[in-house]
């Protein structure tokens, strides 16, 4: 029987560059697993888990996918959707189900999972781990205990969160912006935290590692990315159950700027400094429909027509400022003319990168 090894991170930033020593000392310890033919103990969740799950599936080790579910009525389907998010099909794999009925707690089904892993491997590496953490405790005591501990990859750890946040100032302002995009509509958009919604974690985690330097499913890139499929895909992310939308604001792009705010909660930028702008005029030809805010209540007597285009004012925070509009289900921009169209990036010396894939106007949001 091969033995078990896992390889240990601590919660990573939401951004990872393929350079950053966690990813590259990760990739080199599972190149040792592999070298002596060891068995990885994997799991899904957060991007230190999930990147070494990708990087064993590319090295085609045999593996455990520790999987925690809050309901254990859901562990087929999760099982099924790992498998294929990570090309896992005729892979040596086996899933072990952590959580269930009894623990409907995230934090505690994540830490009883760790705390298994751990238990049931026979080598553990430790890569980039926070000192202090729950992991950091874990990996003590585990070699207290007399398990094998690889320090060979052991890199020291580093806050990243700082790369998530995207702002403008309001000094720094294009003064032309406003003018140019009077009566039209922007869907604002921002860098993915996730692989985009129509492509699997195995490439979004290849392209990770591939391209070094910077986050691969940044603002920009994702605007290049609506740009040259041609689609604005609708999301269901903040919307009542079973809607999907894309969403406008008919704010100038200089008072849009003032909802672009990290929220903590969600470790993300409400919207980032890159948008596509409808003429207002066409974008309604489209279907996009302003939204109208109420008190939550309101909801149930409206007519069911009207359903989608509702929204609650909010009740730790008010969402009026944010003049809404929306439309229901994806927008196929190539019916869009470009004379009815613009793009906005952040600063000036990226309008070339847009240059190439989009013939109509570009406006940079700073001077």
């Amino acid at each position: 029987m091969p033995k078990n090894a896992v390889i240990l991170n601590s919660r990573q930033g939401m951004r990872p560059y393929g350079d950053d020593h966690w990813v590259v000392n990760s990739y080199r310890a599972v190149q040792h697993a592999a070298a002596n033919k060891y068995s990885m103990l994997t799991s899904v969740g957060m991007k230190s888990w999930e990147l070494v799950l990708y990087l064993a599936s590319k090295c085609n080790l045999p593996q455990a996918v520790y999987v925690p579910v809050e309901d254990s009525a859901q562990a087929d389907t999760v099982e099924e959707s790992i498998t294929t998010q990570f090309h896992l099909n005729n892979k040596p794999v086996e899933f072990v189900i952590v959580g269930g009925e009894s623990d409907k707690n995230e934090d505690n089904i994540n830490r009883r999972r760790d705390e298994k892993i751990i238990d049931e491997a026979d080598i553990i590496y430790p890569v980039s781990i926070r000192p202090g953490g729950n992991l950091d405790k874990l990996i003590n005591a585990a070699r207290r205990g007399g398990k094998a501990i690889i320090e060979d990859f052991r890199v020291t750890y580093r806050d990243t969160s700082d790369r998530c946040r995207v702002g403008v100032g309001r000094e720094e302002i294009n003064p032309e912006i406003d003018n140019g995009l009077k009566n039209y509509l922007i869907h604002w958009t921002r860098a993915a935290h996730h692989g985009w919604p129509d492509e699997s974690a195995y490439d979004y985690y290849h392209d990770i590692c591939e391209l070094k330097a910077e986050y691969p499913r940044s603002g920009l890139k994702t605007l290049i990315r609506i740009l040259i499929d041609g689609k604005l895909l609708a999301s269901s992310r903040h919307y009542r159950r079973g809607l999907s939308a894309v969403a406008f604001s008919s704010l100038a792009p200089s008072n849009a700027v003032d909802l672009m705010k990290w929220r903590a909660r969600y470790r993300e930028m409400t919207i980032e400094p890159y948008g596509v702008a409808i003429e207002k005029a066409y974008a309604e030809t489209l279907g996009v429909k302003k939204v109208f805010y109420g008190n939550p209540e309101m909801y149930d007597y409206l007519e069911e027509e009207n359903k989608p285009y509702f929204q609650s004012i909010g009740v730790k925070g008010c969402w009026i400022p944010e003049k809404e509009h929306r439309h229901i289900g994806d927008i196929d921009l190539t019916f869009v003319p470009s004379h009815r169209m613009a793009v906005i990036v952040r600063d000036a010396n990226e309008k070339e990168k847009i240059e190439g894939i989009f013939d109509g106007r570009i406006y940079s949001l700073c001077r």
